[in-house]
C-alpha cells in the first residue's frame, strides 16, 4: 500500500543528518522546527497587541493554533470550488492580517487579496507550496516528513517586508536549539516513522493502527524552536534535486488526472504548481477510494475534519458553505511516486 503522505528517511538523508554540511540561510530567511512557528513569529512581529486574522476554514488546525498562540483571533474565510481563498468573502471582513494558505500548492492571487484587504498584513502559508514564490509581508514553508520536500521536522520563514526584521531577529535569538540528545531523539523518531510507512508494513499494520486511533482535541500549544541541525544538513543536500522532484510529481499528477477522467471516476481532477497531491472531486468518495485501494494506493478526504476543528476556534455552522461541501467531495491522491497501478 503506497501511503498518501511521503514519510521517508532514506540512507542518504540519514548520512546527511549526521555528517552533512548545514544549510546557510539567506538574508531574511529563518530556519525553524515547523512552518507554524513562522506564522506565530510573523504575527507577533506584525500585531504585538493581537488582532483579527483571516484563515481559510478548509485547513489544518495547526494554522488556527498558530494564530491563537500569537495572541490573535482566527476569522474563518471560505474557499472557492478550486480551493482558492474566496476573495469576495474576504472583502466583507474586518481583518488585521491574513494567512493565505496555498492549499496543496495551488497558488492564490496575492494582489487580488491585497485589493480586498488593503490594510491587512499578509502571511503566505506555503506549507504545501514549496517552489512557489515568497510573497506578502511574510512567507512560510514546510519541509516536514509528509510534505514536499519530505525532509524532516523543519520549516522556513521569509521576511519580505523591511518593516519587521528587527522584531523577527529578536524573537529568533530567544528560540531554543536542539540539544544533542534531542537531535538523537529526532533521528530515531524520523527513522521509526519511515519504517512504519514502508508500503508493505504500512498496508499490514500502520494504516490499521491509524484507522483505530481515537479523536483528540485539536487545540494545542505551538512549540517554537530552531530547525534541527540534522534537518538543515538534509535540506542542503536535497536542494539540487527539488526542482526535478516537482517535475516528476507533475507528470504523475497528470497521469492520475488522465486516468480518472477517462474512466469517469471523478467529476474533476486538478493539482497545484508543485503537484504536492492530486485532488479529485466526486460525489462517490468511498467508491473512488476503494478503486485506488484495490490498486495499492492510499487516498483520503484530506482535512475532512476541517469544520470540526474550526468549531473549536469559534466557527459557526454555515459560515463557510463551500468548505462544508468540499470536505465531503474531495479525495487527495499521492503524487510522490509513479502510480502505474492506477
Amino acid at each position: 500500500m503506497i501511503p498518501r503522505l511521503n514519510i521517508s528517511f532514506p540512507l542518504k538523508n540519514q548520512w546527511a543528518f549526521c555528517f552533512g554540511q548545514a544549510y546557510a540561510p539567506a538574508k531574511g530567511e529563518y530556519l525553524l522546527n515547523h512552518a507554524r512557528s513562522g506564522i506565530v513569529m510573523a504575527l507577533r512581529a506584525a500585531l504585538p497587541e493581537g488582532g483579527s486574522v483571516g484563515v481559510v476554514a478548509y485547513n489544518c488546525h495547526t494554522v488556527a493554533n498558530a494564530v491563537v498562540e500569537s495572541g490573535c483571533t482566527p476569522i474563518f474565510v471560505d474557499v472557492t470550488e478550486d480551493l482558492h481563498m474566496d476573495v469576495q468573502h474576504l472583502a466583507g471582513l474586518q481583518l488585521d492580517a491574513i494567512v493565505v494558505t496555498n492549499l496543496f500548492g495551488i497558488h492564490n492571487d496575492i494582489e487580488a487579496i491585497r485589493i480586498a484587504q488593503p490594510n491587512a498584513i499578509i502571511i503566505v502559508d506555503n506549507a504545501h507550496g514549496y517552489g512557489l514564490p515568497t510573497e506578502g509581508d511574510f512567507t512560510v514553508y514546510s519541509i516536514n516528513q509528509g510534505k514536499m520536500p519530505a525532509l524532516g521536522a523543519g520549516g522556513l520563514l521569509w521576511v519580505n517586508s523591511d518593516q519587521y526584521p528587527a522584531s523577527i531577529q529578536q524573537q529568533y535569538a530567544t528560540l531554543p536549539s536542539y540539544s544533542k540528545s534531542q537531535e538523537l531523539k529526532l533521528f530515531i523518531t524520523m527513522l521509526a516513522k519511515a519504517w512504519m510507512h514502508i508500503p508493505w508494513i504500512y498496508g499490514l499494520f500502520t494504516r490499521r493502527m491509524k484507522n483505530h486511533r481515537g479523536k483528540a482535541t485539536c487545540r494545542e500549544a505551538v512549540a517554537l524552536r530552531r530547525m534541527a541541525k540534522g534537518v538543515s544538513r538534509i535540506y542542503q543536500q536535497a536542494l539540487p534535486t527539488i526542482t526535478e522532484q516537482i517535475h516528476h510529481q507533475r507528470a504523475n499528477a497528470q497521469q492520475i488526472e488522465d486516468t480518472l477522467m477517462s474512466k469517469g471516476l471523478a467529476d474533476s481532477v486538478w493539482y497545484g504548481e508543485n503537484a504536492f497531491m492530486a485532488i479529485a472531486r466526486t460525489k462517490d468518495t468511498i467508491g473512488l477510494s476503494k478503486y485506488l485501494a484495490n490498486r495499492g494506493v492510499e487516498s483520503a478526504t484530506h482535512f475532512a475534519r476541517a469544520i470540526e476543528w474550526a468549531k473549536q476556534f469559534g466557527y459557526t455552522e454555515g459560515q463557510c458553505p463551500m468548505t462544508e461541501r468540499l470536505t465531503k467531495e474531495l479525495i487527495m491522491i499521492p503524487t510522490y511516486v509513479p502510480l502505474a497501478q492506477v
